[in-house]
């Protein structure tokens, strides 16, 4: 006759089982997380935060005041092998000008780099386009790239006149018929985030606004900045609360039953 594995053993290694589920899907989701973060390029409307290997609260949009001198940052996130990039920011010069740029920041980061300058001069202002080029490469003997997430340039801002001005580097057409846009390439002289072999980059791009001498738009969807100053990288919070839930989850249903395990076990010892 066939022993039955009792009970109060079954239970425990429900338990066991419950805990080791939660554990492996929490390091599959952490996992797959990483394994599909894209590059993303962006604006932050508010520098205060991000450093030249690291980004800070993105600030979607920034309300100055007309004169005011402020500074904003091209960001670039989950890059490998970066080692040359051009951007063209786009801007309304009656709100903003651009009065300064630099570009000595991630690219800047890695160790015996020679960044080059590769951007137009300024002011960006009145009379121009406002499609500011900006952009450095590392010119070093040895291809040498960074990966990681950080800031390509901070830009120094003057606001000219009240309105409101979108920042941007996506991909536009000019006056002149050809396309300008966001170029990443790498150590093997590879384009990052092309994926139409147009050399531009496709990925995400998130933009940001500036408001001068009025409140930033309620629909912006993101925190906003003053010029006296307002997470980066890494699993959503969404993700982690709900796998942190799953856990807690497992956790107590295994509690009860160990609970249960030992009240059965004390009942067959009184």
């Amino acid at each position: 006759m066939r022993r039955m594995l009792p009970d109060r053993y079954l239970q425990a290694l429900t338990a066991t089982l419950c805990l080791w589920v939660a554990v492996v899907v929490l390091g599959i989701f952490a996992s797959g997380v990483y394994a599909q973060s894209e590059p993303v390029l962006g604006i932050d409307a508010d520098a205060s935060g991000n450093t030249a290997t690291s980004i800070g609260q993105r600030d979607v949009c920034i309300e100055v005041a007309s004169g005011d001198t402020f500074v904003v940052d091209v960001t670039v996130e989950n890059v490998a092998g970066l080692s040359a990039w051009e951007a063209y920011v786009s801007l309304e010069t009656a709100v903003v000008h651009v009065i300064d740029r630099d570009v000595q920041q991630l690219l800047a980061s890695i160790p015996d780099s020679n960044t080059f300058d590769v951007s137009e001069s300024v002011p960006e202002a009145d009379g121009d386009n406002g499609l500011y080029r900006i952009g450095g490469a590392n010119i070093t003997d040895e291809p040498t790239g960074v990966d990681g997430s950080g800031v390509l340039a901070r830009l120094t801002l003057q606001a000219a006149g009240a309105g409101l001005t979108t920042l941007s580097v996506r991909p536009v057409q000019t006056g002149a018929g050809a396309p300008v846009g966001a170029v990443l390439t790498d150590t093997n002289a590879n384009h990052i985030g092309d994926s139409n072999g147009d050399s531009f980059f496709d990925g995400a791009i998130l933009d940001a606004r500036v408001a001068v001498d009025q409140s930033c738009p309620a629909d912006d969807g993101g925190p906003i900045a003053t010029l006296t100053g307002s997470d980066g990288g890494g699993i959503p919070t969404w993700i982690m609360v709900a796998v942190s839930v799953g856990i807690v989850a497992a956790a107590g249903f295994g509690g009860m039953a160990l609970i249960r395990l030992r009240r059965t076990s004390s009942r067959g010892t009184s």
